[in-house]
């Protein structure tokens, strides 16, 4: 028995974020998400899998182009004809959906109930699908804890959308800890909503397959769905089989060791070459961050605008459409002239000391809380909206928010030292 686990598919997502870039291939993108739901569909039917599982947020949110939905079901038409089941749970963005209530069901699809945990039996398979699909948007309940007990004789197959015990950018939906999953005595759990590939667990399987596609720069690397093999009624393998067709990646160039801007450049056309290189012909999204103590550091300061220029010139000559930079971080330091700084008696270097000593975990800082939420009040709405936005809530995002803080405001004080 072969079965394809997928999740996170976020069909036709609206990117809000790519608006406030001019030069962002925003058709391309928007159709990617599409695009690698069909590639999950070819995978299934090449494989000839016997079902695919799917765990959650099949659309975004509050999206309401009706079209998806079509999409969506004449895609499972496409299974259908190929005698390929599907059973899925709603997510915390189907509970949002309007196009969740507007659909019309295919009739190979088998969404489970939201009022409570339901169990699909294949007999044909000697499988049985235990799942509960979530009712609103935010649920905090440990829907885990009421699946029933592995049925005697049977595979069993838990489908969740759940954070697990939490992961970083995700919100806490469906919480539980893995000896709650453990304890039902299944063979294999399908979970969803977190959208980095991760396999929790391997005896029994416990696997996030990821999403289908990344969408913005938090979502890089590789993005597929699970194939997952079974005989007598053991998991064999389970195998990531990529599917997105824009690859989302990281670019981090270190400039420890540069010294000119002409080998800052250099440096980055290096970088940029290996990631399109491994991106196996598809075309790739980067934010590129300069970091490292470097020579170069006080050149940077104030060129950002000159540097992105000249990676968009380097970056168009060199791959075309292929290659979309997405932002320019200069994120570098100068480690000689802030021992020096530090080790002065004098006021400058007392308020580095002062700025070096505040701890990246926002919970030690004192008020900041208060602060955090009114500088929020204060901000539009779609500050936080966009899929990139500034997401005050997660601590991660605020630890890394005062560690570039810190870098700036002693960069500011770099320069001070130098004109003094």
């Amino acid at each position: 028995m072969r079965f394809l686990h997928a999740s996170d598919l976020h069909l036709d997502s609206p990117l809000r974020g790519l608006a406030k870039h001019d030069d962002a291939p925003v058709d391309v993108l928007r159709g990617a998400t599409r695009e690698a739901f069909s590639n999950l569909i070819e995978l299934a039917i090449e494989e000839n899998v016997d079902f695919v599982l799917l765990g959650g947020d099949l659309y975004d949110g509050t999206w309401q182009d009706f079209s998806t939905a079509i999409f969506f079901s004449k895609k499972l038409g496409e299974l259908d004809r190929a005698g390929i089941r599907v059973f899925g749970v709603l997510g915390n963005h189907d509970a949002q959906s309007k196009l969740t209530k507007a659909l019309e069901k295919p009739k190979n699809l088998t969404l489970l109930p939201a009022n409570k945990p339901h169990t699909e039996v294949l007999d044909d398979l000697e499988v049985a699908i235990h799942g509960q699909s979530f009712p609103q948007q935010q649920v905090v309940d440990n829907l885990a804890a009421c699946y029933p007990m592995a049925m005697p004789g049977m595979f069993n197959i838990g489908l969740l959308h759940t954070s697990l015990d939490g992961r970083e950018g995700h919100a806490a939906y469906a919480p539980c800890k893995l000896d709650d999953l453990l304890a039902k005595d299944y063979q294999y759990w399908a979970l969803g909503h977190v959208h980095t590939r991760e396999e929790v667990s391997t005896d029994p399987w416990v696997v996030f397959p990821g999403c289908l596609q990344g969408r913005h720069a938090r979502e890089t690397g590789p993005k597929g769905c699970c194939l997952v093999y079974v005989e007598d009624r053991k998991v064999q393998r389970v195998e990531h089989r990529v599917l997105d067709v824009v690859r989302w990646e990281n670019c981090v160039v270190d400039l420890s060791n540069v010294d000119s801007l002409q080998g800052v450049l250099d440096s980055t056309e290096r970088a940029l070459s290996d990631i399109v290189a491994e991106a196996d012909g598809r075309d790739v999204a980067t934010r590129v961050s300069f970091v490292g103590a470097s020579p170069v550091h006080s050149e940077l300061q104030g060129k950002s605008l000159w540097l992105r220029q000249k990676i968009l010139n380097l970056s168009a000559e060199r791959y075309g459409d292929s290659l979309w930079i997405e932002k320019v971080i200069v994120a570098t330091t100068r480690k000689l002239d802030l021992e020096e700084l530090l080790s002065g008696d004098g006021a400058i270097g007392g308020l580095a000391r002062s700025i070096l000593e505040i701890q990246d975990d926002p919970i030690a800082v004192r008020g900041l809380d208060a602060a955090l939420a009114a500088l929020m009040d204060k901000l539009p709405p779609e500050v936080s909206m966009a899929d990139d936005g500034l997401q005050l809530d997660d601590p991660n995002v605020v630890g890394r928010l005062i560690r570039e803080a810190k870098e700036l405001l002693i960069g500011k004080l770099l320069e001070t030292g130098d004109e003094s």
